[in-house]
């Protein structure tokens, strides 16, 4: 049995979250040699389990406990997670079919992850993973480390470590089915399959194989009470207010009809000057006599998706004290988003041609009718289907290496890790050839008709215009070579002073590879995507020492070179003869720089360790922040008025509009940098009974970032006034459009601070276990410097900040476990804070009846009274259930309820996503309760 020193050794090292391998062995009646461990955030192996930072460990035991069935959802049970993407997020235009990972709310970026202690590819051009290639059936744990980390691992771990463990071995095989049942819409199944071979320890080798699949229907809108409508109207302060989040690409079309002598133009609805009232789905602008068309009521808010994943993972003996490891692991993961069907956005039908002489003439007076000099219908091709996006994305990892010991004292790991991920970007469905104008002009597509009432004739010339090809290819890949030793160097009174070392060396590529009918641009609203091939070279190298110096003091301190090459771009387009040429270009100049980070320990009683360590971190923009070429970007989130005053309001709209963007890089972006602390202590009286808390402080300086649309348009555009250019109307005609340069800049500093605690609580009942625990995370302080300033600071600290993101006060999870006899029930909370909403303009009244401005005399006017409202979001809190039975031999059968009480996201004003109106999805179910049952079979 061990001896209470090594009890209460284990004991902290549990509290820690430290243990990352079998951590100890014990003979009958005498200690044995503790085995040596390696605890991410450290590359130092040794027995002292208890370490200095904190690392929280999410065993096989609490992963099955959460009822999770992917490692995305699994993210989002985690407090100290604030800031990631989501699925979801595909479904408004962006996103692509990734999920991220991101602590501290800081952003996936800043966010390593690694699967078995090694890098793999990103996403894109930066260092975010898509954690959609980690397959939820192959990992056996997962250690997070919630400090930065940058001194051991390199630059883009300044908040912290999230490292996926992949089971090493098994014993016996294991199938799992599981299907989950919401009411109406988003059910999943999930098939899982593990098998392995040899013992390592008997046999010198042993094997693990894992495949599984998984499927997630879509929910759509309609769905769902909550979103299921942009055309909103509630109750605030006792009085009656509505908000239309619709677009005034309507249908049947709005009308837009430029006069000559430079006279404002003309607009309205043709179908509301003749019924008196706007089409189904449609809301009259109560300032205006156009349609606004509730987009909304097309969406769906989760996507379907289907993902099937491969994984081997091999130990194999070289020598007694050598053993060489393989990890290859495949994922094919395919996504099919649906957005609103396609804006046109203003298109030219001409003065003479059929759609103008039935539908726009009519309703002009003769003046109208002489110095009409251009018409446009804004109309939403809702009889075209829905826009269809699939992402096709397939992903590879392998690391092949060595660990082991060299020479009786260095223990030491190498390995090679190629990794790499291709995704296809697929129109199948609502995009549609630029030359439909002359059938929408001549009125064989009827944009003025009812939806279900265009001619066969229409449909016919919809469906032959339609562009249904393969849009572009995204690939990534990376290469990169480790080595990583410690070993003890000399002995001090209070014990051994180890040393950790190692070298690392990368090659990262992004590569934006257009279809040959892409590059004919040809699409509506296309405006053409670039080609390029971005490729950077990334070295490091670091040293770190463990120094006790006391019996209950141990220093811990690493420093680390990195150089972070220039970003080369392999594709570039001549611009005087417009062929493509191969040619690199270096886009911006080598970047280097020491960081560092010393943490100690304090070991104060045998029950409470006191840690805190301070630290710096460095990373460079992404290669497309830095080198992407100019392009067309799409438009605005969200209509705007006019930002300029000079002569380029030729390229505005006298109503609200989305404005047409410009993405391009920018060369000239300076490194980041950072500092960080924290402090904290672990109690841990009795194996029953642990509480850790930990205060942490992240500073950014010179941080990237893209400037806020709404500050850039409304509140400060004479900031970004350079960014606002002319430029040709993308969907055809011969006018100039405003366009808006959406470029990062390198002005700006971000403070997070906060707390991160956890209890848990162990009770021996008579009738069983009782486990319960509770963690989370409580921020005191966000700020950031609006991009582009210096000293104009906002803060989405319990409130919808400038930056669209909302981070929550306080996070917590409560989890209890009750075991008896052959039963396992677990009972979990999960809690988000309240807070406050986007101020946004709403109107007085209802839609049908809006409350307008009167004038002195009496008489109505065209506009609505209204006014700014920022609603207060009450804090959320869902309730999930499961019961796992063990009394069938070699089988368990299971059973939940997530969202026990069927609890709707809150009502909120706010619009990040651009279509999630009314309800902020990504912070919330949208399932609503949920019935599931799996079964895991082994033999």
């Amino acid at each position: 049995m061990l001896n209470s020193k090594i009890s209460k050794a284990v004991r902290l090292a549990i509290a820690f979250g430290a243990v990352s391998a079998t951590a100890f062995n014990v003979a009958a009646e005498e200690q044995k040699e503790i085995e040596k461990i390696e605890i991410t955030g450290s590359s130092i192996k040794g027995t002292d389990l208890a370490g200095a930072l904190p690392v929280n460990v999410l065993s096989a035991e609490d992963i099955k406990a959460t009822g999770v069935t992917s490692v995305p959802d699994l993210i989002t049970q985690i407090p100290s997670m604030q800031g990631f993407t989501t699925p979801t997020s595909s479904v408004g235009g962006g996103g692509a079919g990734t999920a991220t990972a991101s602590l501290r709310g800081l952003g996936s970026e800043y966010t390593l992850v690694l699967l078995n202690g090694r890098r793999v590819a990103s996403q894109f051009s930066g260092s975010s993973v898509d954690i959609n290639s980690i397959p939820l059936a192959a990992v056996e744990r997962v250690e997070v480390l919630t400090d930065g980390a940058s001194a051991i691992y390199g630059s883009d771990a300044i908040a912290g470590v999230i490292n996926f463990i992949l089971k090493d071995e098994v014993d016996q095989s294991t199938l799992s089915v599981r299907t989950d049942r919401p009411r109406d819409g988003g059910e999943t199944t999930n098939v899982s399959f593990t098998t392995g071979f040899g013992d390592y320890d008997s046999d010198g080798y042993s094997l693990m194989f894992t495949v599984s699949h998984d499927t997630q229907e879509t929910l759509r809108s309609k769905d769902r009470e909550f979103a299921k409508t942009g055309l909103l109207e509630f109750a605030y302060e006792g009085q009656s207010y509505f908000s239309i989040n619709g677009s005034p690409n309507a249908i049947p079309a709005n009308v837009e009809v430029e006069l000559d002598d430079g006279d404002a133009a003309y607009f309205f609805n043709p179908y509301l000057s003749e019924h008196g009232t706007c089409a189904p789905d449609n809301a009259k602008d109560p300032s205006s006599d156009q349609c606004m068309f509730d987009f909304t009521s097309t969406l769906e808010i989760v996507p379907e998706s289907e993902r099937t994943s491969f994984m081997v993972h091999g130990n194999f003996d070289v020598t007694e004290d050598i053993k060489a490891f393989a990890t290859v692991s495949y994922t094919d993961f395919s996504m099919t988003a649906r957005i609103a069907p396609n804006p046109t956005g203003p298109i030219p039908i001409g003065t003479t041609g059929e759609a103008y002489k039935q539908y726009v003439e009519p309703h002009l007076t003769e003046d109208q009718k002489a110095r009409a000099t251009e018409v446009y219908a804004s109309w939403r091709a809702l009889p075209g289907g829905n826009r269809t996006s699939t992402y096709d994305t397939t992903t590879f990892n392998s690391s092949f290496g060595l660990e082991g010991v060299l020479f009786d004292t260095i223990d030491f790991s190498t390995a090679i890790a190629i990794s790499g991920a291709e995704r296809d970007e697929s129109f199948s469905d609502g995009h549609f050839y630029a030359n439909w104008v002359g059938d929408i002009a001549n009125g064989t597509i009827d944009v003025f008709a009812l939806p279900g009432e265009m001619s066969e004739a229409g449909m016919a010339a919809l469906e032959a215009s339609k562009w249904r090809h393969l849009n572009q290819t995204w690939k990534t890949s990376s290469i990169a070579w480790d080595f990583r030793a410690s070993q003890a160097l000399f002995e001090l009174p209070a014990g051994e002073v180890y040393i950790g070392y190692g070298v690392d060396y990368r090659v990262n590529s992004y590569e934006n590879l257009p279809s040959a009918e892409n590059a004919k641009d040809e699409r509506w609203g296309s405006g053409g995507d670039p080609i390029f091939d971005l490729e950077r070279t990334t070295y490091g190298a670091f040293t770190e020492f463990q120094v006790p110096l006391l019996d209950d003091l141990m220093l811990s301190a690493a420093i680390r070179y990195d150089m972070i090459g220039g970003v080369d771009n392999n594709h570039f387009i001549d611009e005087n003869d417009e062929t493509e040429t191969v040619q690199q270009i270096t886009a911006n100049d080598d970047e280097s720089d020491v960081t560092y980070k010393v943490s100690l320990r304090y070991n104060a009683t045998d029950d409470l360790v006191l840690r805190g360590s301070i630290g710096t971190g460095f990373r460079s923009a992404t290669m497309l922040q830095i080198a992407q070429p100019q392009n067309y970007g799409g438009v605005t989130r969200a209509p705007y008025t006019c930002p300029v005053t000079d002569a380029r309001t030729r390229g505005c709209s006298a109503a609200p509009v989305q404005y047409n963007l410009y993405n391009s890089g920018n060369p000239n972006l300076a490194p980041e940098t950072s500092d960080q602390w924290s402090l904290g202590f672990v109690y841990a009286p009795s194996n029953e009974f642990t509480f850790e808390m930990d205060y942490w402080k992240v500073d950014i300086t010179n941080r990237v970032d893209q400037p806020s649309e709404t500050y850039a348009f409304t509140v400060n555009p004479g900031l970004y006034d350079a960014q606002f250019v002319i430029g040709d109307d993308p969907n055809g005609g011969s006018r100039e459009r405003l366009y808006f340069i959406s470029q990062p800049v390198n002005i700006g500093e971000s403070i997070n601070e906060g707390i991160d605690w956890k209890v848990n609580l162990t009770n021996d009942l008579s009738f069983g276990t009782l486990k319960t625990s509770l963690q989370g995370t409580y921020f005191v302080k966000q700020e950031y410097t609006l991009a582009g300033t210096a000293d104009e600071w906002r803060s989405s600290l319990g409130q919808y900040g400038a930056d669209e993101e909302v981070v929550f006060r306080n996070v917590i999870t409560a989890q209890t476990v009750l075991s008896t006899g052959d039963f396992t029930h677990t009972l979990r909370a999960n809690f988000r804070s309240g807070w406050k909403d986007q101020e946004t303009e709403v109107q007085f009244g209802t839609i049908d009846n809006p409350d307008y401005v009167r004038a002195d005399d009496g008489t109505l006017t065209g506009d609505v009274h209204s006014r700014d409202v920022q609603l207060e979001v009450p804090s959320h809190t869902t309730f999930n259930y499961k019961v796992d039975y063990y009394g069938f031999e070699n089988t368990v059968l299971s059973a939940g309820i997530k969202n026990i009480f069927d609890k709707e996201p809150p009502f909120s004003l706010g619009d990040a996503e651009g279509h999630l109106v009314g309800y902020e999805g990504r912070y919330y179910d949208q399932f609503l309760r949920t019935f599931y049952v799996s079964v895991d079979y082994s033999f």
